[in-house]
């Protein structure tokens, strides 16, 4: 049966990505972007596929979300954050610029700052109402978004809490995404006690696993103590794997400990992160979620996902942005996954990777303190990056503001 009979009997193969999320029952697959740009994308990415493909392509993309039938995708949740929201923004220039007249007329004394808050708020909004049925025919355990605080404010505790609660009341299915910064943490804290689901996002290293997962714990405990509403509420903890092991830290430590790193050697070490707090999280029961995002192919080829392969098995959740779905379901398809979370990874390699202390302090829960999380280089070097890619949203506001 070629691959048009089978798209026309409704027999569509196993998708790279089904494969992938059959290996635990716990395990979730996230869009890390906004639902708005996923028409566009999935059709774009099926024109380019060979023709003799494009019909099963479309039909598996499909099942990963179908707008007409938001309730049964096969996408768990969804990431999102100011710079994704400007590729919505993008992808429909003349909607957003009509949306930001109306706001003007509604709201003439409002700046560009403004603009662009109330303009990333209804983004957010829309994308939340996309997974709205998920969210409820799933009993509230599915279905959420992550909608972001201003990541120009990483470090402003009472501005991340205040746009926090303004996040949170957007939808019931919004989960605020706040960074593991020192004023972040204590700031998830606060919002969980209000039971508010919450993101921890730019995080890399284990002692800001645990120290998020304790903050949550304790939030958990004061809202109960307060007879909070909690069937709304869910934590993740996201570990941006590939910044981590991209770092040009720990390849500088490396050279001068005497050790070269290979790309190989780098994906293994960021693997062992995830597993040692993947571990932990289970030992300590906490209630938190790890969420792996900056997802990578490789190393070395295409025909390879470290990242899924080694992780495969785990009770987390994979959010995976166009860009790397479009390589996987490329140059992926034959990739096959069994269980390898409790895998050790090789000793010789992890003897080598001992021996440097960027990766020695992100290894033991205790490698480093809560006051000196904003020293993390992989974190100030997203907060740079985050930041510039945010003033480009509030540059598209601005240059249409009338």
């Amino acid at each position: 049966m070629d691959a048009k009979t089978n798209y026309a009997s409704g027999a569509t193969p196993e998708s790279v990505l089904e494969r992938f999320l059959k290996t635990s029952p716990g395990l979730e697959v996230w869009w890390d972007s906004s639902p708005l740009v996923y028409p566009n994308w999935s059709e774009k990415l099926v024109s380019q596929a060979a023709p003799e493909k494009r019909d099963v392509l479309a039909a598996q993309l499909k099942k990963w979300y179908d707008p007409a039938d938001a309730a049964s995708t096969l996408f768990a949740g969804v990431t999102t954050n100011p710079p994704l929201s400007l590729a919505a923004m993008q992808n429909d220039p003349p909607r957003w610029q009509a949306w930001i007249k109306d706001y003007q007329t509604q709201h003439p004394k409002a700046d560009v700052e403004d603009v662009f808050w109330a303009l990333y708020k209804e983004i957010v909004r829309l994308g939340a109402e996309a997974f709205l049925p998920l969210f409820e025919s799933s009993g509230y355990l599915k279905g959420h978004l992550s909608g972001q605080v201003d990541p120009r404010r990483f470090f402003d505790g009472e501005l991340m809490l205040r746009q926090g609660l303004e996040l949170a009341a957007l939808a019931p299915n919004v989960m605020v995404k706040i960074p593991g910064t020192r004023e972040g943490v204590d700031v998830i804290r606060e919002l969980t006690a209000r039971g508010i689901s919450t993101n921890c996002t730019a995080g890399y290293i284990v002692p800001q696993f645990v120290a998020v997962a304790e903050a949550v714990q304790a939030g958990l405990a004061e809202a109960r103590a307060k007879g909070v509403d909690l069937s709304h509420w869910r934590s993740v903890v996201t570990y941006m794997s590939a910044r981590w092991e991209n770092s040009p830290v720990f390849v500088e430590q490396a050279q001068r400990a005497g050790i070269t790193l290979t790309e190989e050697d780098r994906r293994w070490a960021g693997v062992a992160l995830f597993k040692k707090a993947y571990r932990v999280y289970r030992e300590r029961a906490y209630p938190s979620k790890m969420l792996v995002c900056s997802v990578r192919m490789g190393p070395n080829d295409k025909t390879r996902c470290a990242h899924l392969e080694e992780m495969a098995g785990a009770s987390a959740v994979f959010t995976l942005p166009p860009n790397f779905l479009g390589e996987l379901f490329t140059d992926g398809e034959n990739l096959q996954f069994e269980s390898r979370v409790w895998q050790d990874i090789p000793a010789e390699i992890m003897q080598r990777l001992q021996k440097i202390p960027y990766f020695k302090e992100s290894y033991e829960p205790d490698g480093m303190k809560q006051k000196d999380f904003n020293t993390i280089a992989p974190l100030v070097s997203t907060f740079n990056e985050f930041s510039g890619a945010t003033q480009k949203m509030v540059d598209f506001v601005k240059e249409r503001m009338v």
